[in-house]
């Protein structure tokens, strides 16, 4: 007889112990209209245990709804950059015996430009449920609008700050090909301008660049114009959340 081979569907491969939700939140006045479903406020109310990047926005998202949530019961471990994997570890493993742990974002959609990525790199090695709910990111929703590469496409994350870096950095973005790649980056909001002003000096006039900014806010744009264009009417951003993409 021959042998036998057995396969494992990955619902089997996967312990229903606890459940981590990626929870997105608003990125605007807007965000809600389209984010609020019977679903969504469902799992809200089943989730008493949370990594969010920052707890003061989440408290606040909830109490906004109404909801009857008791606000000063939730656990909440607040996750940037600087905290250390150790912190982590023990307060996730000490909340195993929860049903749910909800993960939150600043930026919208958790994960996406955004460290939430390493609770779920955690629940992975523990065979644990990731459930990702629908919410917005500014990022794909500019690359979505933009009508640049979406089939080819990198995030940067914050461009360079020095000049000589950021002309070395933005050659990368210009590579010999007919359907270049789009390339989605971000920058604090009050160096915004400056940027805007370097690029449209700098990158070749063929070259499209699109920006959008305040999404999901009331006075939402995204525009996407040639570099010779953007230098016939150069604009004046201000201190308003950007998202960038160059492209051809």
């Amino acid at each position: 007889m021959g042998n036998r081979i057995y396969f494992t569907s990955f619902a089997a491969m996967q312990k229903t112990s606890c459940e981590i939700v990626l929870m997105p939140l608003p990125i605007g006045e807007k965000s809600w209209e389209q984010m609020d479903t019977a679903y969504f406020r469902h799992e809200l109310s089943t989730i008493t245990c949370w990594v969010a990047e920052n707890a003061r926005t989440l408290r606040r998202f909830i109490s906004s709804l109404q909801m009857g949530i008791n606000i000063p019961n939730l656990d909440i471990l607040e996750l940037t950059r600087d905290t250390k994997q150790p912190d982590i570890e023990a307060f996730l493993n000490a909340n195993l015996n929860q049903r749910k742990i909800g993960v939150c974002s600043e930026a919208g959609m958790p994960c996406i430009a955004d460290p939430g990525n390493r609770i779920v790199e955690w629940a992975h090695k523990r065979n644990l449920t990731v459930s990702p709910l629908v919410g917005p990111s500014s990022l794909f929703l500019t690359l979505a609008a933009s009508g640049l590469n979406g089939q080819s496409f990198t995030f940067h994350g914050y461009a360079p700050l020095k000049d000589d870096e950021l002309k070395s950095w933005s050659k990368t973005l210009i590579p010999n090909e007919k359907r270049t790649p789009a390339h989605i980056f971000i920058e604090t909001p009050y160096r915004t301008d400056r940027l805007v002003q370097w690029f449209i000096k700098n990158i070749p006039q063929d070259y499209k660049l699109c920006i959008g900014y305040d999404l999901h806010g009331e006075n939402q744009t995204i525009v996407t114009k040639t570099i010779t264009d953007w230098r016939n009417s150069v604009p004046e951003i201000g201190k308003v959340p950007c998202v960038f993409i160059i492209g051809k």
